[in-house]
């Protein structure tokens, strides 16, 4: 024996990115996706999907069908898929698919027209001979005129900017897609908000005491009001101390 390791076992450490009972040729199965921008640094994700796998099977009783889709077209290329090991008459195996955006003919998902690839094709096999930012160009305008509302397409608008800054400039979407195209989306939004609380949160700390600043956060956090945060903004620039910023907060 080498060491005793104990009875007392942590089953799983960090959770999984996607589950989802499922429903296939009338059997019942679990549905598992990891979302890997990059390899995976702190464990292999052979070791981390055989983990995952333990406790899904366990937990549940019923098949899992797993998977791992890398974003980032260098990441992946080293993962063997599974982990398997025989000896003495015992036994072990678990297998995942690996799916590697970069792999995927980017051209044939944009003919489909379907709106949910839509923000990952950046990210796919460009046809041959097209230079990267002309393909980038190409799955912007398919994305502009796939044949949904205008909320949705800002969603999507948004997310093509966000996975495809993976690979590529970020600015370059600011070039290519205009502000006021993405301005609807839910999640642009959503980014704004955080962006300017962040902002006022770290004005104030430069000038006041952290712990009484972090302590308006939640309030912070509990405004819609993309025009009242800015004004906070603002406020956050020229109040003298940290009681007045308060009385600024809470006032209607």
């Amino acid at each position: 024996m080498l060491a005793d390791l104990g009875t007392e076992q942590q089953i799983i450490e960090r959770e999984t990115d996607i589950v989802k009972r499922i429903r296939i040729n009338g059997h019942k199965a679990i549905l598992h996706v990891e979302l890997q921008l990059r390899d995976s640094t702190d464990k292999p994700m052979w070791a981390r999907n055989a983990q995952y796998q333990g406790y899904l099977v366990g937990e549940h009783q019923m098949p899992v069908y797993s998977n791992v889709i890398y974003f980032h077209p260098r990441a992946g290329r080293n993962d063997p898929g599974g982990y398997t090991y025989t000896w003495n008459d015992y036994e072990h195996s678990n297998r995942y698919k690996v799916i590697r955006l970069i792999e995927i003919e980017g051209q044939s998902v944009l003919e489909m027209q379907a709106p949910g690839p839509l923000p990952f094709t950046p990210l796919m096999k460009p046809p041959a001979g097209m230079d990267p930012e002309r393909w980038l160009q190409e799955c912007i305008d398919a994305t502009r005129a796939v044949s949904v509302d205008q909320r949705t397409q800002a969603d999507l608008l948004y997310a093509i900017s966000l996975f495809g800054s993976v690979v590529y400039d970020p600015q370059i979407f600011k070039q290519r897609i205009p502000e006021e195209l993405m301005q609807e989306s839910k999640f642009y939004q959503l980014m704004l908000k955080e962006n300017t609380i962040e902002h006022i949160i770290a004005l104030l700390e430069l000038q006041f005491h952290t712990e009484a600043v972090r302590a308006l956060t939640p309030m912070l956090q509990n405004i819609d009001d993309l025009e009242r945060l800015k004004y906070l903004h603002l406020a956050a620039a020229r109040v003298p101390n940290i009681e007045a910023f308060t009385q600024e907060l809470i006032a209607e």
